[in-house]
């Protein structure tokens, strides 16, 4: 477990984690009382703040996207452990500079819950993984003894990678099982985000959630692979950051498996675009050239744009073709995984074909169990490679595979969202039809509830005192008395909206006609990228006669786009935050409105004289102005906001009653 891949793209190359490892980047969640989970400034920079509170907590959460680094920084914190207790190879930086705090834990047991599928029990996911692979006979039972005994009696941590690659076998529980009688037992488990929001998952679980968002220091990094990959200095890291320069590609810095791509395509002098589909495609053909496969190209061109500049893998469709169908069927049937069996895999290739993956590195196998029955266990080289040959199946089969999907539960959108992704880069007229079929009027009903807790409960300069008394609040005048259900909701809207964003970008990169990705809701949000900000504008320019929700906290929207927005939308739109203008004002004279936000100095006159117009009206918020006057309200209003205002008179309809919060910050 010393050393890591470097990539699988040239065979057999790893390299000691020493030589590569670059400190991970982590944010810490809150979770309040009410079950919202907001990201906070804490940058954490010591494994205490992962362990302890002000006691020892005892189920740890890391959630982080495809690639992102998540198994490598649990491989890493094992061998922090090792050195740790036993005080060995002391020249190897340890992630945190407080690596004493895991001599805390006597034993350390690493799962990989891809390689437990269908087990529930901790204590027989370690038998299987560890115990049955160093034991036999007399002595597997034994130790087997002896494991009950320390996960009793010692402080013991346990690393589980994967939880969203891991279903037990009645798909019932969500969490592998630590018995209450192992009392000392820690646990932490990592995760992609969108499990997080599974309903399952109550928040008694949850003693810490943090989040992995990539790596420290992006330039380290790639001077290390730059250093790995080459024998000699011919190429400099100055040299690869004018290609990345040129050719745009620094958005990919965000994820430290896609920068080793783009270090290993310019190493390779191999020219990309740079969309997700075209960079898995070229994964996949010096994958394919590494197994000495037959020279060939797409001549004639391809229907498939991505795979027009290969080189490797014309020769050696029927294998692509088959392994796209594995993918799909592992992927998108019920019995779904992301390892499988020799048999199961032999459903759709030949020996002779599965010794060729195996041999390029596209499949790899990992010794199971010294059983003969259980023998291999087989997965993808990577989880987003099986997702993109999936995507590529349902685009090249001849049937209509989105007619026959059905939805497991309103938030399988958010858990196919990299397949969806993969797809705008391939064809949007099937990502489309399969969004369509995912998402329902209940979904986006949630979505819709998400963003109106969003816009209530911001700014975060409001006091715990006053959220939580709001909370209160809404309880009471909900018919739901879950806000595990409203915070789940909240997360859901900002999962979709990246989602979306992602998606547009894939099919603009990869030279997509006929973009159209249906959407009613836009967050402005100062967490967006730059890059994200201007897919999201363009998103609303070709949604903007269908929008419900439009949130501005920056002033990203020239006047005219708004007002334009705000015509064409006239219809649809229940939801504005934004900057007032006298032009504003006049804009919001009779629309369907129930929750407003305006920030800056209103002139009250006019804005006292829309208002009643406004006859959907139930939540109001103004920010930052001066309140001299008498504003009058509609009969409608709920509920009003004054944050950062001096106010003197705010006046409805005698026969309402509503209330009235204040906020100086």
């Amino acid at each position: 477990m010393n050393t890591v891949s470097v990539l699988p793209l040239w065979l057999g190359l790893d390299k000691p984690i020493f030589d590569i490892f670059v400190q991970p980047k982590f944010s810490l969640y809150n979770i309040e009382k009410d079950g919202s989970r907001h990201k906070t400034n804490k940058a954490i920079y010591q494994y205490k703040d992962f362990f302890y509170n002000d006691i020892k907590l005892k189920r740890v959460f890391v959630q982080g996207d495809p690639g992102i680094g998540k198994s490598t920084f649990l491989t890493k914190l094992v061998i922090d452990w090792c050195k740790a207790v036993s005080c060995c190879n002391p020249d190897n930086k340890a992630t945190f500079s407080d690596a004493d705090t895991l001599k805390d834990f006597q034993f350390l047991f690493h799962i990989s819950l891809r390689d437990a599928m269908g087990q529930r029990e901790v204590v027989e996911m370690i038998k299987t993984q560890i115990i049955d692979n160093i034991y036999t006979g007399a002595k597997q039972t034994k130790a087997f003894e002896l494991l009950h005994q320390i996960l009793e009696r010692e402080t013991c941590l346990v690393t589980m990678d994967g939880l969203n690659e891991w279903t037990e076998h009645l798909n019932q529980h969500v969490v592998p099982r630590i018995p209450s009688s192992h009392t000392n037992c820690v646990s932490l488990i990592t995760t992609r985000p969108w499990k997080m929001a599974d309903e399952r998952i109550k928040v008694s679980v949850i003693d810490r959630l943090l989040e992995i968002e990539g790596i420290t220091d992006s330039e380290k990094l790639t001077k290390q692979l730059i250093v790995s990959f080459q024998t000699g200095n011919k190429m400099t890291h100055t040299d690869f950051m004018t290609y990345v320069n040129e050719h745009h590609f620094m958005h990919f810095f965000t994820s430290p498996w896609l920068q080793a791509l783009i270090v290993n395509a310019w190493m390779s002098k191999t020219d990309v675009k740079g969309s997700l589909c075209e960079i898995n495609c070229m994964l996949l053909d010096i994958l394919f050239k590494n197994a000495n496969a037959t020279e060939g190209s797409f001549k004639n061109g391809c229907s498939i744009e991505c795979l027009s500049s290969t080189r490797y893998i014309k020769k050696q469709m029927k294998i692509f073709d088959a392994l796209a169908n594995a993918a799909f069927q592992f992927t998108f049937s019920s019995n779904k995984s992301l390892t499988f069996s020799e048999q199961e895999l032999r459903k759709y290739l030949s020996k002779k074909h599965l010794q060729f993956c195996l041999k390029a590195g596209v499949l790899t196998a990992r010794f199971h169990s010294v059983k003969a029955a259980q023998g291999s266990k087989y997965s993808f080289t990577h989880e987003t490679v099986q997702e993109f040959l999936a995507a590529f199946h349902i685009v090249n089969s001849q049937q209509d595979l989105i007619a026959n999907f059905k939805p497991e539960h309103k938030y399988s959108v958010l858990e196919m969202s990299q397949t969806s992704i993969y797809l705008y880069g391939l064809q949007c007229e099937t990502a489309n039809k399969l969004l369509n079929r995912l998402v329902d009027d209940e979904f986006f009903n949630d979505i819709s509830n998400g963003l109106s807790v969003y816009i209530k409960h911001y700014p975060e300069s409001l006091s715990a005192f006053q959220r939580d008394k709001y909370t209160k609040e809404t309880v009471l005048k909900s018919k739901r008395n879950d806000m595990n259900y409203d915070a789940r909701c909240l997360a859901i809207s900002v999962l979709f909206q990246h989602m979306v964003i992602a998606s547009f970008n894939e099919a603009k990169i990869s030279g997509q006609k006929d973009i159209f990705l249906y959407c009613m809701d836009f967050t402005f949000n100062t967490y967006l990228l730059d890059s994200e900000t201007r897919a999201l504008k363009e998103l609303l320019s070709f949604n903007k006669s269908n929008v419900r929700s439009l949130i501005l906290e920056s002033n990203v929207l020239e006047s005219s786009e708004l007002l334009s927005v705000m015509q064409q939308s006239k219809h649809s739109l229940q939801r504005l935050k934004t900057t007032v203008t006298p032009e504003i004002y006049k804009a919001l004279h009779n629309l369907n409105i129930q929750e407003l936000y305006v920030i800056g100095q209103i002139d009250e006159s006019p804005f006292s004289n829309v208002l009643p117009s406004l006859s959907s009206l139930l939540f109001l918020s103004i920010e930052d102005s001066n309140l001299l006057e008498q504003t009058v309200l509609p009969g409608t209003i709920e509920c009003v906001y004054l944050v950062k205002c001096i106010s003197s008179a705010v006046s409805s309809s005698p026969s309402r009653v509503f209330s009235i919060s204040t906020t100086w910050c």
